[in-house]
């Protein structure tokens, strides 16, 4: 009996992954910091084929696999914890007091396996002097600016021996100019990808959150997320001006869910589409 309940006790629970990939950064950043608090501590992981790649090998996740009907699950949904903003009500700092830790805390992002360098991709490459990585969309397209911004901002870049390289998935749209690896990384490519680049110009998307973790320059161009929540402090970050729009209170975010895989109503008047092209091609050279 004895025997019996030390098994019922060490069953451990098993964390259920949601959100994006930038999400699972952070939430695999904020679980090594528990781990390295407590190594006793440990978790299991409901398998899910978008975040394999992202956790296998982590040191707090004991197994990967399918829980029980009883079993405990554990939520990573900060956005429904409490409520985002600035400071300590960061998107990391809520999900880390969701896991005991006390905060503030640093945030750090973990990728287990460690950033590889992928000589095969990296050879394929043309580099130049000047190298940036550009990552145009977003799972919302609410994040996204106009492709018309983007060619304006890609051509200007070139037309100063930029090699400029787009990434992102297979079916995001071309932008003219750039050499074009849309399609071709998995996130531990991508990652190898951006150490060698001088520099990355993003959405609110997960290449932001693993330039963070590269330690990579990035400017970063936000709409109606803000910077100040899911941002980080070593980047450049251009935040559109929100506060005259009419649907700033429900355009994405906690309690308005039903919108974040839709096109903003105001199509060209956009909250994004109204940031200064120009101030953003200026800042790259204060990066260099």
């Amino acid at each position: 009996m004895k025997n019996k309940t030390t098994n019922i006790e060490k069953k451990l629970p098993w964390i259920n992954p949601v959100g994006g990939l930038g999400d699972v950064l952070m939430f695999s950043g904020v679980l090594k910091q528990v781990y390295d608090k407590n190594p006793e501590q440990k978790y299991n992981l409901i398998r899910r084929t978008k975040y394999w790649e992202m956790l296998n090998g982590h040191p707090a996740i004991e197994k990967i696999g399918f829980p029980d009907k009883n079993d405990k699950i554990v939520d990573t949904t900060y956005w429904s914890m409490e409520k985002l903003g600035s400071g300590t009500q960061r998107a990391y700092q809520i999900l880390a007091r969701s896991f005991g830790l006390k905060t503030p805390i640093e945030e750090e992002l973990y990728f287990p396996t460690g950033i590889k360098e992928d000589t095969f991709l990296h050879n394929f490459i043309p580099w130049k002097k000047k190298n940036i990585i550009i990552s145009t969309s977003s799972d919302s397209p609410r994040k996204m600016l106009n492709p018309m911004g983007w060619h304006y901002l890609v051509e200007r870049l070139i037309s100063n021996d930029f090699l400029v390289i787009q990434v992102g998935k297979i079916n995001d749209l071309y932008i003219k100019g750039c050499y074009s690896l849309l399609g071709t990384t998995s996130p531990t490519e991508l990652i190898s990808l951006l150490t060698k680049c001088d520099l990355v110009i993003c959405a609110d998307n997960f290449v932001m959150h693993a330039a963070k973790l590269v330690n990579k320059p990035a400017i970063v161009l936000w709409g109606p997320t803000n910077h100040e929540v899911y941002g980080y402090k070593e980047h450049t970050h251009f935040q559109a001006d929100v506060e005259f729009c009419e649907y700033k209170d429900k355009c994405i975010g906690p309690h308005c869910a039903e919108n974040y895989a839709t096109i903003c109503p105001l199509n060209e008047q956009h909250c994004l589409n109204k940031l200064n092209i120009d101030y953003i091609y200026n800042s790259v050279f204060n990066l260099f």
